[in-house]
């Protein structure tokens, strides 16, 4: 009988043992399975977005001779209608996926970008959103860019908005600013990036109609004075407003004539609104980049020029929007660049503005 009982102890021991390690093994078992999922799902979302900054920048050199670090003319791309689409470019423009880290410059920040679904715009929304910002993306009408720019905001932990409409248009500038602060209640960061350059003619002045004219100046620099004028009553002590112009400021080509009046104005219009501004605590700067490999490029100029596309600038390339974007962390981030305002900071691979 005592044996019975002995046999009786020692089976609940063993019960007791045995159970919850085999529990145990199914929970890990199963909290793997989930983990594998999940950084299956991942990996495959990364390694697209790898994919697509590889065709950017293939075997380019980003640590050595700068006409190296990044592709070089003659390039293969179609021409589009204006606005033209990044995902159709050949190669694909490189905007930072792999080469920008971030260091918490922005955290807790709030950025308008204009025309931050491609080009400059996207690798500018990559940059702040590593830094810790959240972002309003204003777009034309570039939805398949829009999204994906999104995608890749909110990838980095970051929330992201996406506001489709035409910036000429005063109620929709207002709408940009109502929405952002409906949503985050101030704005830190305003990038006035978005333009609108049209086909590059032959004959300058003689071929630019007055719609086009007008068109023109409503995208490219009435609407700075709108977003501007909406956002700052929004805007506090420390907040930045970063205007983008272009060396067609100082280099203006003929067959763009227009485009490069209104560049030429968004520097005159950074100068003049730096002084006031600074009584509000808000710093104004201007960033001037020169030729960048953007949909601006494949929907403006013709198949010829669009292959030997800065072939005979200083770097023999075009910059990737990558190589432009840090300008902007450094001019929105105060504690790196509180004493500057009313500047132009030039990104022209070796173009003098002066």
């Amino acid at each position: 009988m005592n044996m019975a009982i002995h046999l009786n102890w020692l089976s609940i021991l063993m019960l007791c043992v045995v159970l919850p390690c085999i529990f145990q093994q199914e929970v890990n078992g199963a909290a793997i399975t989930e983990t594998t999922v999940e950084e299956s799902i991942n990996e495959e979302t990364t390694a697209e977005l790898e994919t697509v900054t590889e065709e950017a920048c293939g075997p380019c050199n980003l640590k050595g001779d700068p006409l190296l670090a990044g592709p070089q003319p003659p390039f293969e791309a179609e021409t589009q209608d204006y606005p033209g689409l990044e995902s159709k470019m050949n190669p694909r423009p490189d905007y930072g996926y792999r080469s920008y880290g971030g260091n918490e410059r922005l955290q807790g920040k709030v950025a308008i970008i204009t025309g931050g679904d491609s080009g400059i715009g996207r690798a500018v929304a990559l940059a702040f959103a590593r830094e810790g910002a959240s972002i309003v993306i204003s777009y034309l009408n570039e939805t398949e860019d829009a999204e994906e720019t999104k995608k890749l905001i909110e990838d980095q932990g970051q929330e992201c908005i996406l506001i489709p409409g035409d910036i000429g248009d005063e109620d929709h500038c207002r709408k940009i600013i109502n929405e952002t602060v409906t949503k985050f209640e101030r704005i830190d960061i305003l990038v006035n990036n978005a333009a609108y350059q049209g086909k590059m003619l032959d004959e300058s002045i003689e071929g630019m109609s007055h719609e086009r004219v007008l068109y023109t100046f409503k995208t490219n620099i009435v609407s700075m004075f709108d977003l501007t004028r909406f956002a700052v009553p929004h805007m506090p002590k420390g907040s930045s407003v970063i205007n983008v112009a272009s060396i067609q400021a100082y280099h203006p080509s003929a067959g763009i004539l227009d485009y490069a009046a209104t560049k030429a104005a968004i520097v005159a219009f950074t100068k003049g609104l730096a002084g006031h501004m600074l009584g509000k605590g808000i710093r104004v700067n201007c960033v001037a980049p020169g030729p960048v490999w953007t949909p601006l490029i494949v929907s403006s100029l013709s198949k010829e020029h669009i292959a030997q596309f800065a072939a005979d600038h200083p770097i023999k390339r075009p910059a990737q929007p990558r190589e432009v974007a840090p300008v902007f962390v450094f001019l929105a981030a105060g504690r790196d660049s509180s004493y500057i305002t009313g500047g132009v900071f030039s990104v022209t691979g070796g173009l003098i503005t002066a």
